[in-house]
């Protein structure tokens, strides 16, 4: 193999490739199609070994389906938009469009002599006009029809990476998978799909994902949130104050021992402001600032909470029960406040 010239060899055979348009893909009704996707990368510099195995991977794969026979189309693309991108370009002291097309224009030239079986006519780029144009034209639609509307909730934060993370990208002990900070849960508002429209559906489709972790399918059927059951009034003792519950047992009522909220529940700050229990509440908000919700819903994790030093009235014999904030009771289920049976 001393003859073999890397360059020169696999130059020509590439250049080849190209103009015979060797992974173009054209539609042919007579044969079997696969879809071979792998994540788009950032063009925040060089690809390093990481996307090398990535892209190896999915190669792999795209060319496993074309020797079958079958009409694979496999296409790439850049995740150009949002603040990872913002941030590199800021780091650099250059424009973010200026930085963004360079490294586009770079990773292609990297993709291309690793001789990966992308189709190059269908290359994507996100902060191509002519791409998010029809995101946003989706999202209109959405509108129109009432099926988004704005709200606030908790997500995952990165300090560093200022910008939100899907629970899949928070990693280890709760640090972004991107640059390793310590993620923060911050309420922001933000754009919901209204999915409970399609909640039957969805839920359903959940026994389809094979290979998915239990405690992430029990995040999405919470994320869901299709539950059947009755809203209870809960009045506070000594205020004029109430907090509504969501349960599917209201028959459990009498047996209602000790009441909880999320700590980042509105109420929870009138209710300890000033109190010698304070202190023990903010304590369990800092603990809870630093972990994914998924990782709050997750029966591995041991429970945290603190007592309010305050009381909810139950409705069906007024009795005192106290009010508790526990880790694992999260704003974005239900009215975030669960009464407590044993």
């Amino acid at each position: 193999m001393s003859d073999y010239k890397p360059k020169k060899i696999e130059s020509k055979w590439q250049k080849k490739w190209d103009d015979d348009k060797l992974y173009s893909v054209r539609e042919n009704p007579a044969m079997e199609k696969r879809y071979i996707l792998e994540m788009f990368p950032y063009p925040s510099g060089d690809l390093h070994m990481g996307h090398v195995r990535n892209y190896s991977i999915g190669d792999v794969v795209a060319r496993y389906y074309s020797m079958k026979g079958f009409n694979v189309l496999h296409p790439i693309g850049w995740d150009a938009f949002g603040l990872p991108a913002e941030n590199a370009a800021i780091k650099n002291k250059t424009h973010p469009k200026t930085w963004t097309y360079k490294n586009i224009k770079r990773q292609e030239e990297q993709m291309r002599q690793l001789g990966l079986s992308y189709d190059w006519d269908r290359t994507v780029v996100t902060c191509d006009p002519d791409y998010y144009r029809w995101g946003q034209w989706l999202f209109l639609k959405f509108y129109e029809k009432g099926l988004v509307y704005r709200d606030k909730s908790n997500v995952n934060w990165c300090p560093s990476c200022q910008t939100v993370l899907a629970n899949e990208q928070v990693h280890g002990e709760g640090e972004c998978w991107r640059c390793g900070s310590v993620v923060e849960q911050r309420r922001l508002a933000q754009w919901f799909f209204r999915i409970t429209d399609y909640a039957d559906r969805l839920l359903a489709d959940l026994d389809l994902l094979d290979g998915w972790q239990d405690r992430v399918k029990v995040m999405q059927s919470n994320w869901i949130g299709k539950s059947r059951g009755t809203e209870v009034v809960f009045r506070l003792d000594k205020t004029d104050e109430s907090i509504t519950v969501f349960t599917t047992r209201p028959d459990t009522l009498f047996g209602a021992t000790f009441f909880l909220l999320a700590p980042e529940h509105p109420v929870v700050d009138r209710l300890i402001d000033g109190t010698s229990y304070e202190q023990g509440v903010k304590k369990v908000r800092q603990t809870v600032a630093s972990r994914t919700m998924v990782d709050r819903a997750s029966g591995e994790m041991e429970k945290e909470g603190a007592f309010t030093g305050q009381y909810a009235l139950n409705p069906v014999n007024g009795e005192k029960i106290p009010i508790w904030v526990a880790d694992y009771v999260m704003m974005e289920y239900g009215t975030g406040a669960v009464m407590a049976v044993p």
